[in-house]
């Protein structure tokens, strides 16, 4: 069945879902727009194979349903609520994010999908991201790491630009790993969780971080993670979901819109799994 932008149902899904194991991160609501046809030209792209690019054949759904999940500790499902929380969507990411950028406030220069550079030394960078870029680009970039970004730093780096299909490599192979490695410390019972609490739970920390001693205690920054953690450990799961919306209380609802969203799609995902956020 071929399948081209005005179909819808069923089949589109199953294609989504595909296009998903190679970073696309589409919402899997079963609509073949702009979107979808977009992750299609870029699927013949990576998997060298030659056909009209707005249009998915037998072979192409074959072969994007054939791949394996994109990273070995999440599922596609997974991978894809982490990587629109830091950068929306593919064309959002190729607009906004595929050069370096500054979020401000505390951050460092950051790349990819939500790589902070204030965070890593030169040669965890190199590691990271020898493959996907070139020399001069990790030359550059390994001069704005382990600091809070500036206007300065980010004009020393500028000009570089981090195609998706690296920014996702890195992601799925490197990145994610990490933090889960990261929210497994903080919360030890994860391993034992379905796949879409895990993911909250990663999201979680891949945004705030793994720490759990109060930042800033007379708000008492980190008290909801700690009563996460307390939950898990006395196995009373459903009083989770809560905690992640009560942390709203943390940011400026007219300024920081965004993370008091995704404490709430972290929350929707705890409750009711990837579907709720046509993420399956």
């Amino acid at each position: 069945m071929v399948l081209r932008r005005g179909n819808s149902g069923d089949p589109v899904k199953v294609l989504q879902r595909g296009l998903n194991k190679l970073g696309a991160m589409l919402l899997v609501d079963g609509d073949y727009g702009t979107g979808t046809e977009a992750a299609v030209a870029d699927a013949r792209e990576t998997l060298a194979m030659p056909g009209p690019a707005d249009v998915s054949d037998d072979a192409l759904q074959a072969a994007v349903a054939a791949l394996p999940e994109p990273c070995a500790q999440e599922a596609a499902a997974g991978v894809t609520f982490i990587a629109r929380q830091e950068v929306t969507d593919a064309a959002r990411y190729r607009t906004r994010y595929q050069t370096p950028c500054w979020p401000g406030k505390r951050s460092g220069i950051t790349i990819g999908i939500g790589y902070d550079c204030s965070f890593v030394g030169a040669d965890r960078l190199r590691a990271d991201w020898g493959v996907a870029l070139g020399a001069d680009a990790i030359a550059q970039l390994a001069g704005v790491v382990r600091q809070v970004g500036s206007d300065a730093l980010l004009a020393q780096v500028r000009a570089i630009a981090v195609p998706l299909t690296a920014a996702m490599k890195v992601f799925t192979t490197s990145t994610l790993p990490r933090y889960l490695a990261d929210a497994r410390r903080a919360f030890p019972q994860i391993d034992d969780l379905p796949p879409a609490r895990r993911s909250a739970l990663v999201s979680l920390v891949y945004n705030r971080g793994a720490g759990l001693k109060d930042l800033n205690v007379l708000k008492e920054d980190r008290k909801e993670m700690r009563n996460i953690r307390a939950l898990l450990a006395a196995g009373e799961l459903e009083g989770v979901a809560a905690q992640f919306e009560l942390m709203t209380r943390l940011w400026d609802p007219d300024k920081e819109k965004g993370l008091i969203q995704r404490r709430r799609d972290e929350a929707a995902l705890w409750r009711d799994g990837f579907a709720a956020l046509k993420l399956e």
